[in-house]
Protein backbone atom coordinates (compact mmCIF):
# COMPACT_ATOMS: atom_id res chain seq x y z
CA UNK A 1 0.00 0.00 0.00
CA UNK A 2 0.90 3.42 -0.97
CA UNK A 3 1.74 5.42 2.73
CA UNK A 4 0.59 8.40 1.61
CA UNK A 5 -2.05 8.82 -1.30
CA UNK A 6 -2.01 12.62 -3.22
CA UNK A 7 -3.64 13.20 -7.04
CA UNK A 8 -1.74 15.30 -9.26
CA UNK A 9 -3.62 16.67 -12.24
CA UNK A 10 -1.74 19.71 -14.70
CA UNK A 11 -3.27 19.49 -18.12
CA UNK A 12 -5.94 17.69 -19.18
CA UNK A 13 -5.73 13.87 -20.69
CA UNK A 14 -8.78 14.33 -22.68
CA UNK A 15 -11.61 16.84 -23.50
CA UNK A 16 -14.95 15.35 -24.12
CA UNK A 17 -16.47 17.37 -27.10
CA UNK A 18 -20.59 15.73 -26.00
CA UNK A 19 -21.12 14.38 -22.03
CA UNK A 20 -25.14 13.60 -22.19
CA UNK A 21 -26.54 11.34 -20.49
CA UNK A 22 -30.71 10.63 -20.63
CA UNK A 23 -33.01 9.10 -17.66
CA UNK A 24 -36.38 8.13 -19.28
CA UNK A 25 -38.91 6.79 -16.50
CA UNK A 26 -42.24 7.52 -18.81
CA UNK A 27 -43.32 4.06 -19.03
CA UNK A 28 -44.77 2.87 -15.38
CA UNK A 29 -43.72 -0.95 -17.06
CA UNK A 30 -40.54 -1.16 -18.26
CA UNK A 31 -38.39 0.20 -14.92
CA UNK A 32 -35.81 2.68 -15.75
CA UNK A 33 -33.34 3.38 -18.89
CA UNK A 34 -30.56 5.17 -18.66
CA UNK A 35 -28.58 6.52 -22.14
CA UNK A 36 -25.29 7.65 -21.51
CA UNK A 37 -23.56 9.02 -24.75
CA UNK A 38 -19.80 10.06 -24.64
CA UNK A 39 -17.65 11.71 -27.55
CA UNK A 40 -13.84 11.66 -26.40
CA UNK A 41 -10.33 12.71 -27.78
CA UNK A 42 -7.44 11.79 -25.60
CA UNK A 43 -5.12 14.65 -25.53
CA UNK A 44 -1.86 13.07 -23.94
CA UNK A 45 0.17 9.83 -24.01
CA UNK A 46 -1.71 9.11 -21.12
CA UNK A 47 -4.91 9.79 -22.05
CA UNK A 48 -4.31 7.65 -25.06
CA UNK A 49 -3.45 4.71 -22.38
CA UNK A 50 -6.77 5.63 -19.92
CA UNK A 51 -8.96 5.62 -22.43
CA UNK A 52 -7.37 2.50 -24.43
CA UNK A 53 -9.84 0.11 -22.64
CA UNK A 54 -13.25 1.39 -21.11
CA UNK A 55 -14.82 -1.04 -18.51
CA UNK A 56 -18.95 -0.21 -18.44
CA UNK A 57 -20.43 -2.34 -15.00
CA UNK A 58 -23.29 -3.79 -14.36
CA UNK A 59 -25.44 -6.64 -12.33
CA UNK A 60 -26.86 -9.12 -14.78
CA UNK A 61 -29.66 -9.74 -12.12
CA UNK A 62 -31.54 -6.68 -12.22
CA UNK A 63 -30.13 -4.72 -15.38
CA UNK A 64 -29.16 -5.37 -18.81
CA UNK A 65 -26.16 -3.15 -20.93
CA UNK A 66 -26.38 -2.22 -24.77
CA UNK A 67 -23.31 -0.52 -26.08
CA UNK A 68 -22.10 0.64 -28.87
CA UNK A 69 -18.73 2.16 -29.69
CA UNK A 70 -16.94 3.25 -32.72
CA UNK A 71 -13.38 5.62 -33.07
CA UNK A 72 -12.54 7.78 -35.92
CA UNK A 73 -8.53 8.13 -36.36
CA UNK A 74 -7.51 11.75 -37.46
CA UNK A 75 -4.87 10.51 -39.50
CA UNK A 76 -6.11 10.78 -43.63
CA UNK A 77 -6.90 6.77 -44.75
CA UNK A 78 -7.09 4.93 -41.43
CA UNK A 79 -11.00 5.97 -41.60
CA UNK A 80 -13.37 4.58 -38.54
CA UNK A 81 -13.18 1.48 -36.48
CA UNK A 82 -15.80 -0.55 -34.09
CA UNK A 83 -14.93 -0.75 -30.74
CA UNK A 84 -14.75 -4.36 -29.64
CA UNK A 85 -16.46 -5.53 -26.87
CA UNK A 86 -16.26 -8.47 -24.06
CA UNK A 87 -18.41 -9.32 -21.32
CA UNK A 88 -16.55 -10.75 -18.21
CA UNK A 89 -16.91 -11.00 -14.78
CA UNK A 90 -15.82 -7.95 -12.82
CA UNK A 91 -11.76 -7.64 -12.76
CA UNK A 92 -12.26 -6.09 -8.80
CA UNK A 93 -14.45 -9.22 -7.84
CA UNK A 94 -10.74 -11.56 -6.96
CA UNK A 95 -8.92 -8.92 -6.01
CA UNK A 96 -11.28 -7.59 -3.34
CA UNK A 97 -12.79 -11.05 -2.16
CA UNK A 98 -15.87 -11.40 -3.95
CA UNK A 99 -16.85 -14.07 -5.66
CA UNK A 100 -20.50 -13.06 -6.90
CA UNK A 101 -20.90 -13.84 -10.49
CA UNK A 102 -23.99 -11.02 -11.13
CA UNK A 103 -20.97 -8.69 -10.85
CA UNK A 104 -20.16 -8.04 -14.82
CA UNK A 105 -18.42 -5.45 -17.02
CA UNK A 106 -18.59 -4.89 -20.42
CA UNK A 107 -14.64 -4.15 -21.61
CA UNK A 108 -14.74 -1.38 -24.46
CA UNK A 109 -11.45 -2.01 -26.54
CA UNK A 110 -10.44 0.79 -29.20
CA UNK A 111 -7.77 -0.83 -31.56
CA UNK A 112 -5.06 1.54 -32.90
CA UNK A 113 -5.75 4.73 -30.51
CA UNK A 114 -3.57 7.97 -30.83
CA UNK A 115 -3.57 11.46 -29.30
CA UNK A 116 -6.07 13.14 -31.38
CA UNK A 117 -8.44 10.04 -32.44
CA UNK A 118 -12.51 10.68 -31.49
CA UNK A 119 -13.85 8.52 -29.48
CA UNK A 120 -17.79 7.46 -29.43
CA UNK A 121 -19.23 5.48 -26.96
CA UNK A 122 -23.46 4.77 -25.99
CA UNK A 123 -24.42 2.48 -23.43
CA UNK A 124 -28.23 2.21 -22.56
CA UNK A 125 -28.80 0.42 -19.51
CA UNK A 126 -31.79 -0.78 -18.81
CA UNK A 127 -32.74 -1.39 -15.74
CA UNK A 128 -35.67 -3.88 -14.69
CA UNK A 129 -35.78 -3.29 -10.63
CA UNK A 130 -33.78 -1.97 -7.94
CA UNK A 131 -32.25 -3.70 -5.15
CA UNK A 132 -34.37 -3.82 -1.71
CA UNK A 133 -36.66 -1.77 -2.98
CA UNK A 134 -37.94 0.89 -6.11
CA UNK A 135 -36.27 3.47 -4.45
CA UNK A 136 -34.81 5.00 -7.63
CA UNK A 137 -31.87 7.93 -7.39
CA UNK A 138 -29.14 9.34 -10.16
CA UNK A 139 -26.40 11.85 -9.88
CA UNK A 140 -25.27 13.81 -13.01
CA UNK A 141 -21.97 15.02 -12.73
CA UNK A 142 -20.99 18.64 -15.60
CA UNK A 143 -17.57 17.86 -14.68
CA UNK A 144 -14.51 15.49 -14.57
CA UNK A 145 -11.03 14.93 -14.44
CA UNK A 146 -11.11 15.79 -18.14
CA UNK A 147 -12.12 18.49 -19.69
CA UNK A 148 -15.66 18.67 -20.96
CA UNK A 149 -16.93 20.63 -23.72
CA UNK A 150 -20.30 20.45 -23.41
CA UNK A 151 -22.63 18.46 -21.31
CA UNK A 152 -26.62 17.63 -21.19
CA UNK A 153 -28.94 15.66 -18.74
CA UNK A 154 -32.17 15.04 -19.80
CA UNK A 155 -35.04 13.39 -17.39
CA UNK A 156 -38.27 12.12 -18.99
CA UNK A 157 -40.39 11.70 -15.75
CA UNK A 158 -44.26 10.73 -15.69
CA UNK A 159 -46.40 13.62 -14.59
CA UNK A 160 -48.07 11.45 -11.93
CA UNK A 161 -45.39 10.32 -9.99
CA UNK A 162 -43.30 12.40 -7.42
CA UNK A 163 -39.80 13.59 -8.17
CA UNK A 164 -37.50 15.21 -6.04
CA UNK A 165 -34.72 17.21 -7.47
CA UNK A 166 -31.13 18.73 -6.16
CA UNK A 167 -29.19 20.88 -8.09
CA UNK A 168 -26.06 22.43 -7.58
CA UNK A 169 -24.26 24.86 -10.09
CA UNK A 170 -24.50 26.93 -13.10
CA UNK A 171 -27.39 25.37 -15.95
CA UNK A 172 -28.99 26.19 -18.08
CA UNK A 173 -32.31 24.97 -17.73
CA UNK A 174 -35.83 23.94 -19.69
CA UNK A 175 -38.89 22.14 -18.42
CA UNK A 176 -41.84 21.40 -20.59
CA UNK A 177 -44.74 18.40 -20.63
CA UNK A 178 -45.25 16.24 -23.59
CA UNK A 179 -48.45 15.49 -25.04
CA UNK A 180 -48.79 12.18 -23.42
CA UNK A 181 -48.19 14.00 -20.31
CA UNK A 182 -44.40 13.16 -19.89
CA UNK A 183 -42.59 16.00 -18.04
CA UNK A 184 -39.29 16.41 -19.48
CA UNK A 185 -36.19 18.38 -17.57
CA UNK A 186 -33.05 19.56 -19.08
CA UNK A 187 -30.18 20.69 -17.53
CA UNK A 188 -27.00 22.25 -20.26
CA UNK A 189 -23.80 23.27 -19.07
CA UNK A 190 -20.75 24.69 -21.07
CA UNK A 191 -17.34 24.26 -21.15
CA UNK A 192 -15.49 22.63 -17.67
CA UNK A 193 -11.78 22.72 -16.97
CA UNK A 194 -10.97 19.27 -14.88
CA UNK A 195 -11.30 18.79 -11.27
CA UNK A 196 -9.92 16.79 -8.83
CA UNK A 197 -11.89 13.96 -8.45
CA UNK A 198 -10.95 11.07 -5.80
CA UNK A 199 -12.64 7.97 -4.39
CA UNK A 200 -12.20 9.59 -1.32
CA UNK A 201 -12.52 13.09 -1.79
CA UNK A 202 -16.09 15.42 -2.20
CA UNK A 203 -17.64 15.12 -5.49
CA UNK A 204 -17.66 18.14 -7.83
CA UNK A 205 -19.79 20.41 -8.46
CA UNK A 206 -21.89 21.26 -10.38
CA UNK A 207 -24.29 18.61 -10.31
CA UNK A 208 -27.93 17.77 -10.53
CA UNK A 209 -29.30 14.54 -8.18
CA UNK A 210 -33.38 13.29 -9.19
CA UNK A 211 -34.77 10.94 -6.87
CA UNK A 212 -38.25 8.98 -6.56
CA UNK A 213 -38.11 9.37 -2.80
CA UNK A 214 -37.13 11.69 0.39
CA UNK A 215 -34.36 10.23 2.40
CA UNK A 216 -36.73 9.30 5.14
CA UNK A 217 -39.10 7.22 2.94
CA UNK A 218 -36.14 5.55 1.73
CA UNK A 219 -34.74 4.76 5.54
CA UNK A 220 -38.47 3.75 6.11
CA UNK A 221 -38.40 1.49 3.62
CA UNK A 222 -35.03 0.10 3.63
CA UNK A 223 -35.94 -0.69 7.45
CA UNK A 224 -38.89 -2.54 6.33
CA UNK A 225 -36.94 -4.97 4.35
CA UNK A 226 -34.20 -5.51 6.29
CA UNK A 227 -36.44 -6.47 9.45
CA UNK A 228 -39.04 -8.87 7.27
CA UNK A 229 -35.67 -10.83 5.43
CA UNK A 230 -32.62 -10.51 8.24
CA UNK A 231 -33.91 -10.38 11.35
CA UNK A 232 -34.84 -13.84 11.85
CA UNK A 233 -35.95 -15.64 15.61
CA UNK A 234 -33.08 -15.47 18.16
CA UNK A 235 -31.54 -19.12 18.19
CA UNK A 236 -28.87 -20.61 20.50
CA UNK A 237 -26.29 -19.59 18.56
CA UNK A 238 -26.64 -16.10 19.24
CA UNK A 239 -26.63 -16.94 23.24
CA UNK A 240 -23.47 -18.97 22.03
CA UNK A 241 -21.77 -16.21 20.79
CA UNK A 242 -22.37 -13.57 23.20
CA UNK A 243 -21.55 -16.41 26.04
CA UNK A 244 -17.89 -16.43 24.45
CA UNK A 245 -17.79 -12.76 23.14
CA UNK A 246 -19.66 -11.03 26.19
CA UNK A 247 -22.64 -8.95 25.68
CA UNK A 248 -20.59 -5.36 25.53
CA UNK A 249 -20.88 -4.18 21.67
CA UNK A 250 -17.61 -2.96 21.29
CA UNK A 251 -16.46 -6.92 22.20
CA UNK A 252 -19.87 -8.37 20.07
CA UNK A 253 -18.09 -6.35 17.02
CA UNK A 254 -14.44 -7.64 17.40
CA UNK A 255 -15.90 -10.92 17.24
CA UNK A 256 -17.96 -10.76 13.98
CA UNK A 257 -15.05 -8.67 12.91
CA UNK A 258 -12.34 -11.23 13.66
CA UNK A 259 -14.21 -14.72 13.35
CA UNK A 260 -16.70 -13.90 10.44
CA UNK A 261 -13.96 -14.12 6.83
CA UNK A 262 -14.65 -10.84 4.57
CA UNK A 263 -15.89 -12.82 1.70
CA UNK A 264 -18.91 -12.50 -0.97
CA UNK A 265 -20.71 -15.00 -2.93
CA UNK A 266 -23.55 -15.50 -4.60
CA UNK A 267 -26.07 -15.32 -1.88
CA UNK A 268 -29.43 -13.96 -1.60
CA UNK A 269 -30.82 -11.97 -4.83
CA UNK A 270 -28.57 -9.48 -4.71
CA UNK A 271 -25.27 -10.14 -3.35
CA UNK A 272 -23.27 -7.19 -1.78
CA UNK A 273 -26.98 -5.31 -1.99
CA UNK A 274 -28.98 -7.35 -0.16
CA UNK A 275 -27.81 -9.09 2.90
CA UNK A 276 -28.19 -12.72 4.16
CA UNK A 277 -29.83 -13.55 7.52
CA UNK A 278 -27.51 -13.78 10.27
CA UNK A 279 -28.35 -17.47 10.38
CA UNK A 280 -26.89 -17.90 6.84
CA UNK A 281 -23.86 -15.72 6.83
CA UNK A 282 -22.89 -17.98 10.74
CA UNK A 283 -23.47 -21.42 8.44
CA UNK A 284 -20.80 -19.85 6.32
CA UNK A 285 -18.59 -17.96 8.73
CA UNK A 286 -18.23 -15.32 5.96
CA UNK A 287 -19.78 -12.01 4.36
CA UNK A 288 -19.23 -9.15 2.82
CA UNK A 289 -19.73 -5.69 4.96
CA UNK A 290 -24.08 -5.61 4.89
CA UNK A 291 -24.27 -9.21 6.03
CA UNK A 292 -21.64 -8.79 8.53
CA UNK A 293 -23.38 -5.50 9.84
CA UNK A 294 -26.87 -7.34 9.64
CA UNK A 295 -25.45 -10.11 11.70
CA UNK A 296 -24.26 -7.79 14.12
CA UNK A 297 -27.17 -6.08 14.51
CA UNK A 298 -28.67 -9.07 15.65
CA UNK A 299 -26.60 -9.91 18.15
CA UNK A 300 -26.75 -6.62 20.06
CA UNK A 301 -30.84 -6.73 19.78
CA UNK A 302 -30.29 -9.97 21.51
CA UNK A 303 -27.95 -8.51 24.01
CA UNK A 304 -30.21 -6.14 25.10
CA UNK A 305 -29.22 -3.24 22.88
CA UNK A 306 -31.33 -0.95 20.55
CA UNK A 307 -29.10 -0.63 17.77
CA UNK A 308 -29.92 0.70 14.21
CA UNK A 309 -28.30 -0.15 11.11
CA UNK A 310 -27.07 2.79 8.51
CA UNK A 311 -26.10 3.02 5.01
CA UNK A 312 -23.48 5.38 3.71
CA UNK A 313 -21.06 5.43 1.15
CA UNK A 314 -17.39 5.40 0.95
CA UNK A 315 -16.79 6.13 -3.04
CA UNK A 316 -19.18 9.06 -3.70
CA UNK A 317 -20.55 11.69 -1.51
CA UNK A 318 -24.55 11.05 -0.93
CA UNK A 319 -26.79 13.74 -2.05
CA UNK A 320 -29.87 15.01 -0.56
CA UNK A 321 -31.83 11.94 -1.89
CA UNK A 322 -30.01 9.14 -2.36
CA UNK A 323 -31.67 5.46 -3.57
CA UNK A 324 -30.93 1.92 -3.52
CA UNK A 325 -27.85 2.17 -5.44
CA UNK A 326 -26.12 5.04 -3.92
CA UNK A 327 -24.89 3.03 -0.92
CA UNK A 328 -21.60 1.13 -0.73
CA UNK A 329 -21.44 -0.03 3.03
CA UNK A 330 -23.49 -0.60 5.79
CA UNK A 331 -22.49 -0.18 9.68
CA UNK A 332 -24.37 -0.28 12.70
CA UNK A 333 -24.60 2.79 15.29
CA UNK A 334 -26.43 2.66 19.33
CA UNK A 335 -27.03 5.10 21.49
CA UNK A 336 -24.75 4.64 25.06
CA UNK A 337 -25.96 5.12 28.89
CA UNK A 338 -24.72 8.90 28.30
CA UNK A 339 -26.71 9.75 25.31
CA UNK A 340 -24.15 9.67 23.03
CA UNK A 341 -24.15 8.14 19.71
CA UNK A 342 -21.76 5.19 19.14
CA UNK A 343 -20.45 3.79 15.47
CA UNK A 344 -19.52 0.03 15.17
CA UNK A 345 -17.87 -1.24 11.89
CA UNK A 346 -17.20 -5.00 12.07
CA UNK A 347 -15.53 -5.03 8.59
CA UNK A 348 -12.83 -2.28 9.36
CA UNK A 349 -10.36 -3.24 12.28
CA UNK A 350 -8.43 -0.21 11.76
CA UNK A 351 -10.59 2.24 12.98
CA UNK A 352 -10.89 2.83 16.78
CA UNK A 353 -13.58 5.39 15.99
CA UNK A 354 -16.17 2.93 14.31
CA UNK A 355 -15.72 4.90 11.33
CA UNK A 356 -13.01 5.59 9.41
CA UNK A 357 -11.42 8.97 8.52
CA UNK A 358 -12.92 8.91 4.95
CA UNK A 359 -16.12 9.27 6.25
CA UNK A 360 -15.35 12.35 8.50
CA UNK A 361 -18.49 14.69 7.86
CA UNK A 362 -20.10 12.61 5.09
CA UNK A 363 -23.64 11.28 5.13
CA UNK A 364 -25.58 8.53 6.31
CA UNK A 365 -29.24 7.29 6.42
CA UNK A 366 -30.11 5.83 9.65
CA UNK A 367 -32.95 2.95 9.04
CA UNK A 368 -35.66 2.88 11.09
CA UNK A 369 -39.58 2.46 11.57
CA UNK A 370 -40.56 5.90 11.18
CA UNK A 371 -38.23 6.73 8.72
CA UNK A 372 -34.94 9.38 9.35
CA UNK A 373 -33.35 11.93 7.20
CA UNK A 374 -29.96 12.23 6.26
CA UNK A 375 -27.19 12.34 9.23
CA UNK A 376 -23.53 13.09 8.92
CA UNK A 377 -20.51 11.69 10.80
CA UNK A 378 -19.11 14.11 12.98
CA UNK A 379 -15.83 15.87 11.29
CA UNK A 380 -13.86 16.24 14.43
CA UNK A 381 -10.44 17.69 14.91
CA UNK A 382 -9.20 14.40 15.63
CA UNK A 383 -5.50 14.74 16.48
CA UNK A 384 -3.77 12.91 13.39
CA UNK A 385 -0.67 12.76 14.36
CA UNK A 386 2.28 10.06 14.25
CA UNK A 387 4.52 11.20 17.83
CA UNK A 388 8.50 9.77 17.55
CA UNK A 389 10.49 9.97 20.09
CA UNK A 390 14.04 9.30 20.44
CA UNK A 391 16.41 9.33 23.59
CA UNK A 392 20.10 8.65 22.39
CA UNK A 393 23.65 9.73 22.72
CA UNK A 394 26.23 10.42 20.04
CA UNK A 395 29.09 7.70 19.31
CA UNK A 396 32.48 8.81 19.82
CA UNK A 397 33.06 9.90 15.90
CA UNK A 398 29.42 11.81 16.60
CA UNK A 399 28.42 10.17 13.00
CA UNK A 400 25.93 7.49 14.71
CA UNK A 401 22.71 8.04 17.30
CA UNK A 402 22.28 5.53 19.44
CA UNK A 403 19.22 5.17 21.47
CA UNK A 404 15.99 4.31 22.39
CA UNK A 405 13.05 4.95 20.22
CA UNK A 406 9.31 4.80 20.93
CA UNK A 407 6.30 5.57 18.54
CA UNK A 408 2.81 6.54 18.99
CA UNK A 409 -0.21 6.89 16.47
CA UNK A 410 -3.70 8.80 16.56
CA UNK A 411 -6.42 9.06 14.18
CA UNK A 412 -5.97 8.85 10.73
CA UNK A 413 -2.22 8.17 11.44
CA UNK A 414 -3.28 5.30 13.48
CA UNK A 415 -5.53 3.85 10.53
CA UNK A 416 -3.06 4.39 8.34
CA UNK A 417 -0.26 2.34 9.54
CA UNK A 418 -2.42 -0.53 10.67
CA UNK A 419 -3.74 -0.88 7.39
CA UNK A 420 -0.36 -0.66 6.28
CA UNK A 421 1.30 -3.25 8.47
CA UNK A 422 -1.34 -5.46 7.78
CA UNK A 423 -0.63 -5.99 4.25
CA UNK A 424 3.57 -7.60 6.01
CA UNK A 425 4.24 -11.26 6.26
CA UNK A 426 5.96 -11.15 9.67
CA UNK A 427 9.38 -12.08 8.84
CA UNK A 428 8.95 -8.53 6.19
CA UNK A 429 7.91 -6.48 9.43
CA UNK A 430 11.62 -5.89 10.20
CA UNK A 431 12.99 -4.11 7.36
CA UNK A 432 9.16 -2.28 7.22
CA UNK A 433 9.77 -0.55 10.73
CA UNK A 434 13.90 0.53 9.45
CA UNK A 435 12.52 1.69 6.25
CA UNK A 436 9.77 3.54 7.56
CA UNK A 437 11.44 5.28 10.61
CA UNK A 438 15.00 5.57 9.05
CA UNK A 439 17.08 3.47 11.23
CA UNK A 440 20.60 1.74 10.52
CA UNK A 441 20.13 -2.35 9.64
CA UNK A 442 20.17 -4.37 12.81
CA UNK A 443 17.88 -2.58 14.96
CA UNK A 444 15.85 -4.39 17.59
CA UNK A 445 12.43 -2.40 17.44
CA UNK A 446 9.05 -4.03 17.73
CA UNK A 447 5.43 -2.57 17.26
CA UNK A 448 3.48 -3.32 20.64
CA UNK A 449 -0.38 -4.82 19.77
CA UNK A 450 -2.15 -6.41 17.04
CA UNK A 451 -2.29 -3.91 14.16
CA UNK A 452 -5.41 -6.11 12.61
CA UNK A 453 -7.29 -5.45 16.31
CA UNK A 454 -8.43 -2.03 17.29
CA UNK A 455 -8.63 -3.78 20.67
CA UNK A 456 -5.17 -3.27 21.22
CA UNK A 457 -3.53 0.48 20.72
CA UNK A 458 -1.12 0.34 18.36
CA UNK A 459 2.53 1.74 19.54
CA UNK A 460 6.04 1.10 18.32
CA UNK A 461 8.92 0.77 20.86
CA UNK A 462 12.90 -0.59 20.58
CA UNK A 463 16.43 0.63 20.41
CA UNK A 464 18.51 1.37 16.95
CA UNK A 465 21.00 3.66 15.37
CA UNK A 466 20.30 6.82 13.12
CA UNK A 467 23.17 8.49 10.87
CA UNK A 468 24.17 11.70 11.61
CA UNK A 469 25.73 14.28 9.33
CA UNK A 470 29.00 15.26 10.43
CA UNK A 471 31.54 17.51 9.18
CA UNK A 472 34.76 18.49 10.78
CA UNK A 473 37.11 21.51 10.12
CA UNK A 474 40.40 22.05 12.17
CA UNK A 475 38.52 22.00 16.08
CA UNK A 476 34.70 22.53 15.01
CA UNK A 477 32.42 20.34 14.58
CA UNK A 478 29.59 20.73 12.13
CA UNK A 479 26.72 18.42 13.33
CA UNK A 480 23.44 17.63 10.80
CA UNK A 481 20.64 15.76 13.32
CA UNK A 482 18.50 13.89 10.90
CA UNK A 483 15.05 15.09 10.87
CA UNK A 484 11.33 13.86 9.70
CA UNK A 485 13.01 13.85 6.47
CA UNK A 486 14.74 10.84 7.45
CA UNK A 487 12.97 9.72 10.20
CA UNK A 488 8.96 9.67 8.67
CA UNK A 489 9.16 7.97 5.22
CA UNK A 490 5.31 9.16 4.86
CA UNK A 491 6.39 12.65 5.37
CA UNK A 492 10.14 12.28 2.46
CA UNK A 493 6.97 10.59 0.03
CA UNK A 494 4.45 13.52 0.91
CA UNK A 495 7.78 16.18 -0.25
CA UNK A 496 8.42 14.65 -3.42
CA UNK A 497 4.83 14.84 -4.69
CA UNK A 498 4.11 18.73 -3.19
CA UNK A 499 7.01 20.45 -3.85
CA UNK A 500 7.51 20.83 -7.68
CA UNK A 501 5.87 23.98 -8.32
CA UNK A 502 4.18 22.46 -11.57
CA UNK A 503 2.23 20.71 -9.53
CA UNK A 504 -0.75 22.67 -8.66
CA UNK A 505 -3.68 21.05 -8.01
CA UNK A 506 -3.07 18.36 -4.84
CA UNK A 507 -5.02 16.40 -3.22
CA UNK A 508 -3.51 15.02 0.54
CA UNK A 509 -5.92 12.00 1.33
CA UNK A 510 -4.51 11.04 4.80
CA UNK A 511 -4.66 14.12 7.02
CA UNK A 512 -1.05 13.79 8.86
CA UNK A 513 0.38 15.50 11.31
CA UNK A 514 4.27 14.60 12.38
CA UNK A 515 6.24 15.14 15.46
CA UNK A 516 9.37 14.43 16.50
CA UNK A 517 11.79 14.56 19.70
CA UNK A 518 14.50 13.86 19.50
CA UNK A 519 16.90 14.05 22.91
CA UNK A 520 20.92 13.91 22.27
CA UNK A 521 23.12 13.07 25.22
CA UNK A 522 27.21 12.63 24.81
CA UNK A 523 28.11 15.69 23.41
CA UNK A 524 30.92 16.34 21.77
CA UNK A 525 32.76 19.26 23.56
CA UNK A 526 32.81 22.69 22.99
CA UNK A 527 31.24 25.78 22.57
CA UNK A 528 27.53 25.10 21.22
CA UNK A 529 26.30 27.58 18.62
CA UNK A 530 22.31 26.45 17.62
CA UNK A 531 20.36 27.48 14.49
CA UNK A 532 17.78 29.64 14.12
CA UNK A 533 14.46 28.29 14.93
CA UNK A 534 12.21 28.28 12.03
CA UNK A 535 8.19 28.57 12.29
CA UNK A 536 5.28 28.62 9.37
CA UNK A 537 2.21 27.33 9.52
CA UNK A 538 2.36 24.17 8.50
CA UNK A 539 5.77 23.02 9.92
CA UNK A 540 8.17 24.03 12.84
CA UNK A 541 11.93 23.71 13.85
CA UNK A 542 13.71 24.59 17.11
CA UNK A 543 16.71 23.00 19.22
CA UNK A 544 17.79 24.21 22.30
CA UNK A 545 19.79 22.66 25.20
CA UNK A 546 18.47 21.02 28.10
CA UNK A 547 21.39 21.01 31.31
CA UNK A 548 23.57 18.85 29.58
CA UNK A 549 21.52 17.45 26.49
CA UNK A 550 20.37 18.79 23.04
CA UNK A 551 16.62 18.69 22.48
CA UNK A 552 15.36 19.06 18.58
CA UNK A 553 11.37 19.11 18.67
CA UNK A 554 9.84 19.58 14.64
CA UNK A 555 6.28 19.58 13.90
CA UNK A 556 4.92 19.19 10.23
CA UNK A 557 1.25 18.95 9.06
CA UNK A 558 0.05 18.01 5.79
CA UNK A 559 -3.50 19.68 5.49
CA UNK A 560 -6.17 20.45 4.41
CA UNK A 561 -6.63 17.58 2.20
CA UNK A 562 -7.02 20.29 -0.91
CA UNK A 563 -4.69 22.87 -0.31
CA UNK A 564 -5.56 26.60 -2.30
CA UNK A 565 -2.71 28.48 -3.47
CA UNK A 566 -2.05 30.24 -0.27
CA UNK A 567 -1.99 26.87 1.75
CA UNK A 568 -0.14 25.21 -0.80
CA UNK A 569 2.28 27.66 -0.49
CA UNK A 570 2.54 27.44 3.12
CA UNK A 571 2.82 23.36 2.85
CA UNK A 572 5.77 24.32 0.41
CA UNK A 573 7.37 26.68 2.62
CA UNK A 574 7.28 24.20 5.37
CA UNK A 575 8.65 21.04 3.03
CA UNK A 576 11.70 23.18 1.97
CA UNK A 577 12.50 24.25 5.70
CA UNK A 578 12.35 20.50 6.56
CA UNK A 579 14.90 19.22 3.89
CA UNK A 580 17.42 22.58 4.56
CA UNK A 581 20.28 20.81 6.91
CA UNK A 582 21.02 24.34 8.60
CA UNK A 583 17.53 24.08 10.67
CA UNK A 584 18.99 21.03 12.13
CA UNK A 585 23.15 22.00 12.08
CA UNK A 586 24.69 22.46 15.06
CA UNK A 587 28.77 23.85 15.96
CA UNK A 588 30.87 22.61 18.13
CA UNK A 589 33.56 25.06 18.31
CA UNK A 590 36.67 23.93 20.67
Amino acid sequence: MSLLLLLIISAPDAVYLEHSITIDCSSPDSGYTEITREIIVPLTASGVDRYREISASFRNTWESLEVTASISHWRSGRGEDCGILHEDPHSSLLAAGRLESSLREVLIEFPGIEIGDTLKVEIRRSIRYLPMGDFYSFTFYAASRDSIQFGVFKVLWPTAREIHIQSEGDFETQRYTMEDGTECMIWKSGSRNPILYLPFSRDPNPFVCVSSHRSDDLSRGLYSVLIDDCMVEYSTLADSIIGVAGNQPENLCAWVSEEIEYLSGNWGRDPGYSPRNPVETLEEMSGVCRDKAVLLLWLLRRAGQMPSAILTSVSNELGSYPGSRSFDHMLVMFEDSIGEIVFLDPTNSFTPSGYTYTLRGRGYLPLTPSGSPLEYFPDDDSEDTLSIIIEGSLSKDSSIISGRISVNFAGAADELFRSMLSGFEPLQMHLLIERCFGLLPGAEVFFEGDPSSIRTPLSLDGTGKWECGIVQAGESIWLIIPGLEILDLVSSRAAAYILPQFRENIYIETPYTAHLRILLRDLPPGHIELPEPFESENYSIKITLVDDALLLEEYLTLQPDVPDRNQLSNIRQGLLAGLSSSNRTVIFRQ
